[in-house]
């Protein structure tokens, strides 16, 4: 059974790397080996996914060369005509996606089964999330049975459980996007409000490229896989 659409936004900056990012998006950037989106790539074929798709924005040429297919898996590419932020992103790409979708972002690394995180009824968006020690650079979640009832602003935290960067979405979620949009200050966000967004904890390795020094991590974590 096919673990539907897996789509991967590799569209930001990553202004905080600095000048590693300057000719090459973050998402492309090597770690253990090879460029950081093919681990992700690979992690969606072995779990079944049929179909991939990148998001692409920023030094967009350099993914342009993905296109076709990823081991046998069809790719297809959707390129922001101006920079829209996550959220903006995905609504640029409706056409191209099913009903609902994973979601994965492409600086993050996060070692679940993908393939199982599907949506309950009733929502329209679920975040994998994960409990981490310290969580000072990142919003947290106050889930209940399941339900996110908040999304708290970041703060200096000895441990909480926060977004994971994978989440399952369903299309009509952006619906109402227009331009540059969000997914994590405007979507989620609205998401949570109406009581549609739901979250599954898992545990397994996490980590985000975003800094110099969790790079450097990922670099131990991924070549160990």
């Amino acid at each position: 059974m096919s673990a539907g659409q897996a789509v991967f936004l590799v569209g930001g900056r990553g202004s905080r790397l600095g000048d590693l990012t300057l000719d090459t998006p973050k998402p492309l950037l090597p770690v253990a080996g090879r460029p950081f989106i093919e681990h992700l790539l690979d992690k969606a074929v072995r779990e079944g996914f049929d179909e991939l798709i990148l998001l692409a924005g920023y030094r967009h040429q350099a993914v342009e060369a993905y296109a076709g297919a990823w081991r046998g898996v069809p790719l297809r590419l959707s390129i922001e005509p101006e920079p829209l932020d996550t959220a903006g992103a995905v609504a640029h790409a409706a056409p191209m996606l099913r009903d609902d979708f994973l979601l994965v972002n492409g600086d993050t690394w996060f070692d679940f089964d993908w393939s199982g995180l599907r949506l309950s009824d009733g929502f329209s968006g679920l975040i994998a999330a994960r409990d981490v020690s310290p969580a000072d650079r990142y919003e947290t979640l106050d889930i209940r049975e399941g339900l996110v009832v908040a999304i708290r602003p970041r703060a200096d935290l000895p441990s909480g459980v926060i977004n994971g960067g994978v989440y399952r979405l369903r299309r009509g979620a952006f619906a109402d996007v227009r331009g540059r949009a969000s997914l994590e200050k405007d979507t989620l966000p609205t998401l949570c409000a109406k009581g549609l967004l739901g979250a599954a904890i898992k545990t397994g390795a996490f980590i985000d490229i975003g800094l110099p020094h969790s790079l450097k991590a990922a670099e131990t974590i991924l070549g160990l896989m």
